[in-house]
């Protein structure tokens, strides 16, 4: 198993345990955008990763997450409504880090 291919599943599963921890609490706003970015980053990456592999289902999807969790034109909701979404992105990206470690290389 490649170095790469580790950090990328590293990287991802954190920030997965990241949104699980906004899922549940309560932290300062900054906290937020700081995890809006970070996660949208990781979401374009995906999405020009997985259309590499061939993955176009996966490319739409992480695409929606990017839009969703944009910082720069972001969709306004209340802390409630917001971590259910966090709670399944978190779940999400958690196992996509397991899938993607096991995954036979393309």
């Amino acid at each position: 198993m490649s170095r790469d291919r580790i950090i990328e599943v590293a990287l991802t599963a954190v920030g997965g345990a990241l949104l699980l921890v906004a899922a549940h609490g309560r932290h300062g706003y900054g906290f937020y955008m700081v995890l809006r970015l970070v996660i949208t980053l990781g979401a374009v990456y995906w999405a020009w990763r997985v259309y590499q592999v061939g993955l176009r289902g996966w490319t739409w999807g992480f695409a929606a997450v990017a839009l969703l969790l944009n910082p720069f034109l972001p969709i306004r909701m209340q802390r409630a409504h917001w971590q259910p979404v966090d709670l399944c992105l978190g779940i999400l990206l958690v196992g996509w880090s397991g899938y993607w470690l096991v995954r036979k290389p393309e």
